[in-house]
């Protein structure tokens, strides 16, 4: 239940970004901290989310993510 109230988290925030205009690769990495306070209506674990976001874009790794399974080791996610 907690995994899915994160990934659901995860999404909202991800769809926010798209609304405001973040809505490539580029943009969102680019997204600066004091712009997205200021440009969004977004709360402090909101933004949080955002930051995550933009760092699992940098490092490839944002279906990991979105979807709670950062710091789980790929080798052992059951199929």
């Amino acid at each position: 239940m907690e995994r899915e109230t994160v990934i659901r988290d995860r999404f909202k925030v991800f769809k926010t970004l798209m609304s405001y205009g973040y809505n490539t690769d580029l943009k969102i990495i680019k997204l600066d901290t004091d712009e997205l306070v200021m440009k969004t209506g977004l709360n402090r674990s909101e933004i949080a989310i955002a930051i995550g976001i933009k760092k699992s874009l940098k490092t490839g790794k944002l279906v990991t993510y979105l979807n709670g399974l950062e710091g789980v080791n790929e080798g052992k996610i059951k199929k």
